[in-house]
């Protein structure tokens, strides 16, 4: 009678094959994602071509509402597929609109100004929404291809090399936005071409994956089945219900987030070209913060962590207020650089609420919580929008002051210890 043995370095090769196609992921996506960036590019694009307040707004609108509405389709329709890289690649194909709308503005000359815009508005919509989708599977094939252990390297080494690589991308932009060579918006159609390119060879990244086969539910079955589930899963994870009213908190930060850019420009008199320095010092927050928060996650629990991600997203607007008081366009300057930095880390505090699920639920129901965690977070897609009406009737300083109280509630009433609870899935 033979005897199977397990062929373990075949294993770890498959590991280390996987832990660098997704690292290559993240560190092609995040300098791909600055130059597209919804706090810096894209509103200042928008605000550029309109002067509308209400239409910044909606850059951001579009972006949580095309991320979030679809997460718990998507959930329902994979989570009983053992893996799901296949349907991921397919949801990050909506990044191939980018490469056409980069060519448009090269070509602005040759396009009625109501096309353009509509470009701008389809194109920014269908990228959340692939992402949307995409994140769903994304986060249950890092859950099955990265252990645990090495979670914190991996969100650590991600953050850290595609944050300079975003960084060093800042005075890229800057010298874009400020030559001569470029005219308006020319110079936006050779930022977003760069990002189309960035983009693709993330997805190529990918696509390296030899996803293994995962815990999954036996059979499919219908959305309204699965919808009236739905109070049940929340029922048997009340922690998780309180790191999604946390995330809630920390996204209200999306009131202010289109504006700052803007409110620069506008209010403080900086030029244009200043976004470029203010993807570098994002970008430099997010270093520092991925590095952070992956060191406090690793020492005390990233539950014990999630609130402070709401502080660092309070500091933001906070600087940015105190900017309008500094008499000098260098102080000013340097306070916007300073808001932009908190931006960055309160951002990369994403890890921090992505961590914290993997924490708390079984592995098989991660990509319904996952989906769960995004739709219950729909309501945010309104901030930015409402945003807008308020810097339009009572100006900059209301929607900054908002945005710096909500989400440091987040740090009200710590969440618990970790445990672990049985799967949904008989």
């Amino acid at each position: 009678m033979g005897v199977a043995v397990r062929d373990y370095s075949r294993e770890d090769s498959v590991q280390r094959r996987n832990f660098w196609a997704l690292l290559g992921d993240g560190v092609l996506f995040t300098p791909a994602l600055a130059l597209f960036d919804p706090a810096t590019t894209m509103p200042l694009l928008v605000d550029r071509l309109t002067g509308s307040s209400v239409l910044v707004g909606l850059v951001g609108t579009l972006r949580f509402a095309s991320q979030w509405l679809p997460a718990l389709p998507v959930a329902n329709f994979v989570k009983h597929r053992e893996r799901k890289l296949r349907w991921l690649l397919y949801a990050c194909l909506t990044r191939i609109p980018i490469g056409f709308l980069g060519a448009a503005l090269l070509s602005a000359h040759q396009v009625p100004l109501a096309l353009l815009l509509t470009m701008v508005f389809v194109t920014h919509a269908l990228f959340w929404l692939g992402e949307g989708c995409a994140g769903v599977a994304w986060t249950d094939i890092v859950g099955k291809c990265i252990p645990k252990a090495q979670r914190g390297r991996f969100f650590g080494l991600m953050q850290a090399f595609g944050s300079l690589g975003a960084f060093c991308l800042g005075f890229f932009v800057t010298w874009i936005l400020e030559s001569e060579a470029y005219v308006f918006p020319a110079d936006y159609g050779l930022l977003f071409i760069l990002a189309f390119v960035l983009f693709m060879a993330s997805l190529a990244s990918i696509a390296f994956v030899k996803e293994p086969p995962g815990k999954a539910y036996k059979d499919a079955e219908p959305f309204v089945q699965f919808l009236k589930r739905v109070p049940d899963y929340l029922r048997r994870e009340p922690v998780f219900v309180r790191i999604v009213a946390k995330l809630f908190l920390i996204g209200l930060n999306g009131l202010a987030l289109p504006f700052y850019v803007v409110y620069a420009k506008e209010i403080l008199g900086l030029p244009a070209g200043a976004a470029g320095y203010f993807i570098s010092a994002q970008t430099l927050g997010s270093v520092a913060g991925g590095l952070l928060w992956g060191y406090l996650g690793h020492a005390v629990g990233y539950r014990r962590v999630l609130g402070y991600v709401g502080i660092s997203q309070a500091l933001a607007p906070a600087a940015a207020l105190s900017a309008a008081l500094v008499p000098s366009p260098g102080g000013r300057l340097t306070a916007m650089l300073a808001a932009y930095v908190f931006i960055g880390i309160g951002a990369s505090g994403w890890s921090v609420g992505t961590n914290c699920i993997m924490e708390t639920v079984p592995p098989q129901d991660l990509t319904v919580y996952a989906a769960l965690s995004s739709t219950m977070q729909i309501p945010l897609f309104l901030a930015p929008f409402i945003g807008g009406f308020i810097v339009t009737a009572a100006g900059y300083e209301l929607v900054f002051a908002l945005a710096a109280v909500l989400p440091a509630l987040a740090q009200a009433r710590p969440l618990p210890a970790r445990f672990t609870v049985e799967s949904m899935e008989a």
